[in-house]
């Protein structure tokens, strides 16, 4: 006869279904890939966004002057590690394809009293490109003064890379080596991505969605602070999947199976098991889902 005990207090085994009440839904993957929604380097698009109306959803509809334009800066593969920070308030997204070079889309915005001013300000900013750093500096920044960079950036797939970002996400897509995304205050995505990954972000949702039917290579390891968990897993998917909150719901949407107590982080395999897939958070819900 199954245990009628609340679940906290069920040992044996038993089938989570979709009967979490989840809050909030996390926003999806492609959603949250690039800052304003723009596509991965569409420069035209980002220009208009950034020099129209998309300016309230970056500086509070305040009526400064705007200064918006791009560089394109294309090195030859070194074959190290690829460290990148977009400083104060800028995003990354990264993309793995077959190349032999780096090719880094530098998305630069100024603001200030007037609009020469603003094109004074972009034109102090410095864009660092070598096979191994990439990084953004400018002159200090007042209420008035602003400034920031954005990086679209396309590396050989198999390249390792480090991205940093204080105010703003950063996105992976599409590589096979050693990859680390941090960031302070904005989500960590992860797209169609093998090799070891690990991504932490102290204010923001992270978000991958999984591809084919195992992860190929070490793993794949996600954390946040305060924000959700949103993780779509293919059908018959295999992996060791541990996920789980202190403060917040869960929902799956498809059934599995668990052994031994539950609370608020779960370890359990995915049909016949494979390397570790973790997506854990403190403060916030978390959303399994098939795709």
């Amino acid at each position: 006869m199954a245990s009628q005990l609340p679940a906290r207090f069920l040992t044996p085994r038993l089938t989570l279904a979709a009967a979490f009440l989840v809050i909030i839904a996390a926003p999806s993957l492609r959603a949250q890939r690039h800052r304003g929604g723009v596509a991965f380097g569409d420069t035209a698009e980002w220009i208009d966004d950034c020099q129209g109306e998309g300016r309230r959803g970056y500086y509070d509809g305040d009526d400064r002057e705007r200064h918006c334009e791009v560089r394109t800066t294309t090195v030859r593969a070194g074959g190290g590690t690829i460290s990148m920070d977009a400083g104060q308030n800028g995003s990354i997204a990264i993309r793995g394809g077959d190349v032999e070079t780096i090719t880094v889309i530098a998305k630069i915005a100024a603001t200030a009293s007037t609009q020469a001013e603003a094109e004074a300000i972009a034109k102090q900013v410095k864009i660092t490109v070598t096979p191994t750093q990439i990084t953004s500096d400018g002159p200090d920044q007042t209420n008035h003064r602003n400034w920031y960079v954005s990086f679209d950036v396309i590396v050989p797939r198999s390249a390792a890379v480090i991205a940093r970002t204080h105010n703003g996400g950063v996105s992976l897509e599409g590589l096979t080596g050693r990859s680390e995304a941090h960031a302070v205050n904005g989500p960590v995505s992860i797209y169609n991505m093998s090799g070891e990954v690990i991504g932490r972000t102290q204010n923001g949702p992270v978000v991958a969605d999984l591809q084919g039917t195992k992860w190929q290579g070490a793993g794949l390891d996600l954390q946040t602070t305060n924000g959700p968990v949103n993780l779509g897993i293919p059908d018959g998917y295999n992996a060791h999947l541990e996920t789980g909150t202190v403060n917040g719901p869960m929902r799956f949407d498809f059934p599995v199976t668990v052994q031994g107590n539950i609370n608020r982080r779960l370890s359990l395999e995915l049909g016949k098991g494979g390397p570790t897939i973790r997506a854990v958070t403190t403060n916030g819900p978390v959303v399994v889902r098939r795709t």
